[in-house]
């Protein structure tokens, strides 16, 4: 029996696993580690697919068809969710340690009973402005606003930022500015998800690969090759560079982003 605290939030949330049928090879990491660190969840889990009907445990599956782009496929998933929020979780991010997910419904309960519009779970971004004592305030006009790692989103507002055509990258750059318009929107200080960035422009990350191994599931490489050393080289400076990137007001690191992408 599902106590009412839990059903409220399942009627209310759905955790949202955006993919396509070209990452499905990651289905099977994705959702053993999933289902391993987080198996106590209170939200129904889905997962956006084009045409494939992959049989997963605990997963229902959205198939909306043709893949067109990241934001189409969202929007068109959106339409088959009947909850007020959506918890966007993506499939090259896999947990590596367990989740506390009273924690997790305890942030979840007051973001709905709040009316708040966005909440980040994974401050890779922390918030620029004090709130209370579990999450901070991300001002207008700051750097990935609109992020979508471990991101939860008033379905509406969601539906209103994203535009046909774009992908994540895109989303997540230009979303963030949509995003102006909205109050409401908050990031927690410390990370809930415990994840890895597995999959980097299509390949897997070196360290990733070899903390999923070690946690007894090997990804096939005939599938997904990974990492060169060339491309190991390039990934770590772009950490190195990200990482000074932090040190800047979070105003200039969004200004410093459009210039780079000649916005």
């Amino acid at each position: 029996m599902i106590e009412p605290y839990n059903r409220n939030l399942r009627e209310k949330c759905a955790v949202l696993v955006v993919t396509c049928d070209a990452y499905s090879d990651l289905w099977n990491p994705f959702f053993m580690l999933y289902e391993r660190f987080w198996s106590e969840r209170s939200c129904d889990t889905y997962l956006l697919t084009n045409e494939a009907k992959p049989d997963i445990k605990g997963v229902e599956v959205l198939s909306i068809g043709v893949d067109m782009s990241w934001s189409d496929n969202i929007l068109r998933a959106l339409e088959l969710l009947p909850h007020e929020y959506i918890f966007l979780f993506l499939e090259d991010l896999m947990l590596h340690d367990k989740v506390n997910n009273e924690r997790f419904d305890t942030l979840l309960s007051w973001a709905i009973e709040n009316d708040v519009n966005y909440l980040r779970f994974n401050p890779s971004t922390p918030p620029d402005k004090s709130f209370n004592k579990s999450v901070g305030i991300v001002s207008t006009g700051t750097l990935y606003r609109a992020s979508v790692v471990t991101s939860l989103f008033k379905k509406s507002v969601l539906k209103d930022l994203l535009v046909s055509g774009e992908n994540a990258w895109k989303f997540e750059t230009f979303g963030t500015i949509r995003s102006d318009k909205y109050d409401k929107f908050f990031s927690t200080y410390h990370d809930y998800f415990p994840i890895l960035n597995t999959v980097i422009k299509g390949v897997w990350e070196y360290d990733a690969y070899k903390k999923v191994s070690s946690l007894g599931i090997v990804p096939d490489l005939k599938k997904r090759r990974l990492m060169n050393v060339r491309e190991r080289f390039v990934w770590k400076g772009k950490l190195i560079r990200s990482y000074i990137f932090s040190f800047f007001p979070a105003d200039m690191r969004r200004k410093l982003k459009l210039k780079l992408t000649g916005r």
